[in-house]
């Protein structure tokens, strides 16, 4: 054990800012379930929820603060969302052709603060695992406590998961395109030690390659690449809650992207599984369409 005042060879320090160190790669299972084949890999991702708008400046470094320093770092899933009543997200004449905001963004902010917060929100705003620190499950603010605070919080994950050994569900998404535009899918999840318990699984369409306008702090990228962007809930805005005892569960869904500008190849489906009590992520998995 050792206290704040030794001193320790830098080869040996475990710190926040230089985690590459603590990089993930699960080990990849295939099991057969009714007539099935499904893989997954044995490990907790982090849902990055960034809660981000076109009219703000500082969003595109919030973004690129995301990738480098936890998704390429720590096993993770990003979202976009534009939160439909906030004015820096929201559409009018000159960003109503490539619309990027909606309002299950605003109803997702809603439900982790338990509160109407979308509308008034500071932009950017991101949520890890929908995990509170500091009793705030969003957050937002002046940017190097946010970034500090998100560094902080994605090693708290780490720690839970991989070092405490916290039991979490593993899950796989099969998808099969039925006809042009609609696709059938198979959601497995995969208990482990996390059983007999309540969780609520929502699945979430996403769509990247979209280029369209972009304040930033030099002005306006009218090319400006948006990824990973919220466009629908597949299984009801708030998912459906079921028990999950010791063995697989496996749960099918349609999907149709008829009467929609969506480009299916560039388009991915989410799975997030939750605590319905505290809405906690336990895991999530992303696959293309």
């Amino acid at each position: 054990m050792a206290s704040a005042c030794d001193d320790i060879d830098e080869t040996n320090r475990v710190t926040i800012g230089n985690m590459e160190e603590y990089k993930i790669e699960g080990n990849d299972v295939t099991v057969e379930v009714d007539g099935q084949s499904f893989t997954y890999t044995d490990l907790h991702r982090i849902l990055i929820e960034d809660f981000t708008g076109w009219r703000c400046v500082n969003c595109p470094n919030m973004a690129a603060f995301l990738i480098n320093n936890i998704e390429n770092i720590f096993p993770s899933v990003v979202v976009s969302l534009h939160p439909a009543s906030n004015s820096l997200s929201n559409t009018d004449q000159v960003a109503s052709r490539f619309s990027l905001s909606c309002t299950l963004a605003d109803e997702i902010a809603n439900t982790l603060a338990g509160s109407t917060i979308a509308s008034s929100m500071s932009l950017p705003a991101v949520s890890l695992d929908q995990k509170a620190i500091n009793g705030q499950i969003l957050q937002s603010g002046d940017t190097l406590t946010v970034y500090n605070t998100l560094r902080s919080l994605s090693f708290d994950q780490f720690s839970s998961y991989y070092v405490n050994h916290a039991p979490f569900v593993n899950l796989a998404i099969n998808v099969k395109k039925s006809s042009d535009n609609n696709y059938l899918l198979s959601t497995l999840l995969v208990p482990g030690a996390y059983i007999n318990k309540d969780v609520k699984l929502q699945l979430w369409l996403l769509e990247s390659g979209i280029v369209a306008y972009q304040s930033t702090q030099s002005g306006i990228n009218r090319e400006y690449v948006n990824n990973h962007v919220l466009r629908m809930a597949i299984n009801g805005n708030q998912g459906e809650v079921f028990t999950i005892g010791d063995d697989y569960v496996m749960k099918s869904h349609t999907l149709s992207l008829e009467g929609t500008s969506y480009v299916a190849d560039n388009c991915s489906v989410v799975a997030i599984v939750s605590d319905p009590n505290t809405n906690e992520v336990i895991n999530c998995v992303e696959v293309d369409l």
